[in-house]
């Protein structure tokens, strides 16, 4: 790009706001969401994993703290939402 690393950073942080860590975190967080909402069955390591974090101990906090629930209660929660469609049209 013909630039430094740090004004590589700095520019990305005056056109959005965020540090380059927060930046990449939250594309992370919604791909997350994303993959979550089309497979609820899917194991939260394997979620991890999928948008890049090494650890499920620490996507999962991380994923907390974006969201506010962890991945295992939206999975949960969007698996009763199918149930419940399921058991209304038959």
């Amino acid at each position: 790009m013909g630039v430094s690393k740090a004004t590589c950073f700095r520019k990305l942080k005056a056109m959005t706001g965020q540090s380059y860590t927060n930046f990449v975190r939250d594309i992370k967080m919604k791909a997350a969401m994303k993959l979550q909402q089309e497979n609820p069955n899917i194991r939260i390591s394997d979620l991890a994993y999928a948008v890049g974090f090494s650890d499920p101990k620490y996507f999962s906090a991380c994923f907390k703290k974006y969201y506010g629930k962890l991945p295992s209660e939206v999975a949960e929660d969007k698996r009763d939402k199918i149930t419940s469609n399921n058991k209304e049209n038959p």
